[in-house]
């Protein structure tokens, strides 16, 4: 994988800067594990070859460039496993919600949960941001449970918060403020 900045979190376990040239590795993990992604992820089903999947890293960087999005590939060995965002960036405010997934292959591990830590640390440390954000699908236990893992508290469900696959979804709403990171 190239790749211009890497930081590592364990000497497995990194976070990379997106590049265009990662967007066939992308599509190849997606594609790889459709079923278990398409549950809670409405992208998958579009994800037909590595263009969709091009044209997600080029709006996260244009994103990164205006201050409203932060990107990070997560890589086991060297190889894609998930990702990981910094989305609705807020400076006025300082504050931004957080999106990730992970391959089936690489769950239970903890590594979700290491990698939320790490872009908890960017977005406080580094970013100046006060407060951080996770919308996690009720039935989604395993988002749910990182969230919990890395420190947020549960602030609320919004009840028919997004329509997926033509049917309302309930979403747990999670926060973690600046104060409460350690």
């Amino acid at each position: 994988m190239k790749h211009s900045f890497c930081l590592e979190i364990d000497e497995s376990l990194s976070l990379v800067q997106p590049t265009l040239e990662m967007a066939q590795e992308l599509f190849e993990v997606v594609d790889s594990d459709r079923d278990h992604l398409r549950r809670f992820l409405d992208f998958v089903d579009s994800s037909t070859s590595f263009e969709p999947q091009e044209h997600y890293i080029k709006m996260k960087l244009e994103g990164y460039i205006k201050g409203t999005d932060r990107l990070f590939i997560i890589a086991f060995d060297q190889k894609i496993i998930g990702c990981i965002d910094l989305h609705f960036i807020d400076t006025n405010n300082k504050k931004a919600e957080l999106g990730y997934w992970l391959h089936s292959s690489q769950t239970n591990k903890g590594f979700m949960t290491k990698v939320v830590k790490k872009v908890c640390a960017i977005g406080f440390e580094d970013m100046g941001l006060n407060k951080l954000s996770i919308r996690a699908d009720t039935e989604n236990k395993a988002s749910n449970a990182v969230a919990l893992k890395s420190g947020f508290s549960f602030v609320g469900t919004d009840k028919a918060e997004v329509i997926m696959y033509n049917e309302f979804r309930d979403l747990n709403k999670y926060s973690l403020l600046k104060a409460d990171f350690n």
